[in-house]
C-alpha cells in the first residue's frame, strides 16, 4: 500500500469510483465476488488521460488476489451511454495478477459522463 506520502498519488477511492466497481462486479461468478471483495482494500490514482479513467491498487495484506487464467485481463465491462442514450463507448475493467488494477473508460465523443456520476453512464454489463 502507499508509504502516505503526499507526493505518492495514491488515494482512498471516490465514491464514483467505488459504485462504479460495484455495478461492473454485480455478478455471482467466483472471480465477480473475489474482486469485489478487493474494493474496500482499493486505492486510486488518476492516469493521466482525458477520459476519467484510473489506476487502482489492492492492500494484497488485507484481500486475497483472485485466480485468472490471464496475468493482464479484462474481468468485466460495459456500453457507455450519453446524456440522451446515445451510445458514447466502452468501459473495462482490468485485473493484473489477480487484482483490480485498471478501470478504463473509451469515451467515443470525449464529453465524458456530463454532471452525472460515472455509474449513471454505465449500460448493461457485458457478460
Amino acid at each position: 500500500m502507499a508509504d502516505g506520502s503526499p507526493s505518492d498519488g495514491w488515494e482512498p477511492l471516490s465514491e464514483d469510483v467505488r459504485r462504479t466497481l460495484e455495478l461492473l462486479l454485480d455478478g455471482d461468478s467466483d472471480v465477480h465476488r473475489g474482486l469485489r471483495a478487493q474494493i474496500p482494500h482499493a486505492e486510486m490514482r488518476g492516469s493521466g488521460c482525458a477520459c476519467p479513467c484510473v489506476y487502482l491498487r489492492v492492500d494484497t495484506g488485507a484481500v486475497a488476489a483472485v485466480p485468472l487464467e490471464e496475468t493482464m485481463d479484462a474481468v468485466a465491462g460495459a456500453p457507455l451511454f450519453d446524456a440522451g442514450g446515445g451510445y458514447d463507448g466502452e468501459a473495462m475493467l482490468l485485473a493484473s495478477g489477480g487484482l483490480l488494477a485498471d478501470l478504463q473508460f473509451c469515451d467515443w465523443e470525449g464529453r465524458g459522463p456530463g454532471d452525472r456520476g460515472l455509474w449513471e453512464w454505465l449500460g448493461p454489463r457485458h457478460p
